[in-house]
């Protein structure tokens, strides 16, 4: 659910482009959540930037923030595949969905602005990603092994076991992108109904608190299960 009032789409009105969707490559393009899609994409840039901008030894501010979040993260992917090197395989691409998520996800409690994550393509296109990740990476360590993964153990087992890995794959596409595209949509709808019904106060304040803690497991979820999945592909079990 989107803010009555959107600044971005504002911005996009003043200059004569399409601003609110439509069926045309350039409105779907510049549809409401592309815009915030865009802009959380270019915050991160900024804010890796303004963090690598002036290193310091002994690390403040903002770089302090970005070394414990990215010394925090390696360290917990490492925790799951036990190689370092397979770690900086998966890291910049695990990393990068945190980051744009988080920014994506808090963006909706700002007035004017709205959730790109609450549109569900946007949740599509970075579970696409991961999946496509995860299934290279798998083909990548095994060959066309990997691919006997799909088999089952023995061929009689094949037409068994095939549809039921293919329906188990579909699944975790579904998963990744339902799951956090409802928590944050479900997160705008009650704030737009407390808005409308109680005041634009101190009504909504429980929802907006219960939506910052929503915001940051939704955020960890899709990067948990990124790195569970790209492990589970890069396996010797495979």
């Amino acid at each position: 659910m989107e803010h009555p009032l959107l600044f971005l789409s504002l911005l996009f009105d003043a200059v004569g482009l399409p601003a609110h969707g439509g069926t045309s490559p350039l409105e779907m393009i510049l549809s409401p959540a592309m815009q915030h899609s865009f802009f959380a994409m270019i915050i991160c840039l900024i804010l890796a930037k303004m963090a690598t901008s002036k290193m310091e030894m002994i690390p403040k501010g903002l770089q302090n923030v970005m070394e414990a979040f990215v010394g925090g993260l390696e360290d917990f992917i490492t925790e799951q595949t036990h190689d370092r090197t397979k770690t900086r395989i998966i890291f910049p691409v695990v990393a990068t969905f945190g980051l744009y998520i988080l920014i994506a996800n808090y963006m909706g409690l700002i007035p004017g602005l709205m959730s790109p994550t609450a549109d569900l393509h946007i949740t599509l296109g970075c579970t696409a990603i991961s999946i496509v990740m995860y299934h290279a990476l798998g083909i990548r360590f095994h060959g066309v092994k990997y691919l006997k993964h799909f088999m089952g153990p023995v061929p009689a087992m094949a037409p068994v076991v095939f549809p039921i890995e293919i329906f188990s794959h579909i699944g975790r596409l579904l998963s990744l992108a339902i799951r956090l595209f409802g928590n944050m949509v479900s997160k705008e709808i009650l704030l737009g109904l407390f808005f409308m019904l109680a005041g634009p106060y101190l009504a909504p304040l429980p929802i907006m608190f219960l939506g910052v803690l929503v915001c940051l497991i939704q955020a960890f979820i899709f990067m948990m299960l990124s790195t569970v999945y790209s492990v589970e592909a890069m396996s010797e079990e495979h």
